[in-house]
């Protein structure tokens, strides 16, 4: 925790009163954040200010006691203090979010103002939903990001291996094959379209993914829909790495599978009060 005082730093700000609270060095009492940093490790040197100084140790009570400047930072510094005074009051410290001081921590704040930041990628809101599961959104997501082993990626990387689908034994393992190229997936897919009464559903990666995207249906189906899509990808890569022990199911356990573990998600959602949980349960 030590190791992040610079991150929290750029959080924090005080309003100096008396000033006998705050140190002249140390404390983010300036625009210009904790002034050993600002004006350098010979700062106190410079201007024969302690270290161990308190901001009310520098006033007077009518001006500040400090020497000629002799560096642009020290001119920038005492420009703003020229403006700027203790008073009476108790110095007060300020938990601050892109400079708007906040009543209360915001763990939330916080994370989305430090963490590096991208435009949402459109698929976003296919994967991110409160109807999923996160077993199945975890392995869905590493897919539509790409990052999954399956074997062309794997002979890329120079393991020794034909890349032959492991589901049907025909065509080369990439994801798009897998999902829902492949026979045997395909029949899987197109099992639970048919629960959902969905016709012409596209079984290619891409246009699955654009069909998704833009397709008319109620929220209701829409997250039925986008619960079988993840439970899908889920149980089929589950039964391709199951193959690896040479123990195989055929594509109704698979489909009895997905259908068990989204039930049971729907009937969960009702439980917690969710409008939508009967109604995902009857599709």
């Amino acid at each position: 925790m030590l190791k992040l005082r610079q991150k929290a730093l750029q959080f924090l700000k005080v309003r100096v009163g008396r000033g006998d609270s705050t140190f002249f060095w140390w404390d983010p009492w300036t625009p210009f954040g904790p002034l050993h940093a600002f004006l350098g490790e010979d700062g106190p040197s410079r201007l024969g200010i302690p270290t161990s100084a308190t901001v009310s140790d520098i006033w007077n009570g009518s001006g500040w006691t400090l020497p000629h400047a002799r560096s642009e930072r020290q001119v920038l510094l005492y420009s703003y203090l020229l403006s700027y005074g203790c008073s009476p009051s108790a110095d007060t410290h300020i938990w601050s979010i892109s400079g708007s001081p906040q009543r209360s921590f915001s763990l939330k704040a916080v994370w989305n103002e430090i963490r590096p930041k991208k435009p949402e990628v459109n698929w976003a809101p296919l994967l991110w939903h409160k109807a999923g599961l996160p077993r199945h959104q975890t392995i869905t997501w590493l897919f539509l990001l790409n990052r999954s082993p399956t074997l062309d990626r794997m002979s890329a990387w120079g393991y020794d291996s034909d890349g032959t689908c492991l589901l049907c034994g025909i065509e080369l393992e990439t994801r798009d094959h897998l999902f829902f190229e492949c026979s045997f997936s395909a029949s899987v897919w197109r099992r639970l379209m048919f629960c959902l009464n969905l016709h012409n559903v596209p079984g290619h990666w891409a246009q699955l993914l654009d069909w998704l995207t833009s397709a008319s249906l109620d929220t209701t189906k829409k997250l039925a829909l986008l619960q079988d899509w993840q439970g899908a990808v889920y149980e089929l890569w589950k039964e391709r790495n199951r193959l690896h022990d040479g123990v195989t199911f055929p594509y109704g356990k698979i489909f009895s599978l997905i259908l068990s573990s989204v039930r049971d998600k729907c009937r969960a959602m009702s439980m917690f009060g969710s409008s939508h949980g009967d109604s995902m349960l009857q599709h």
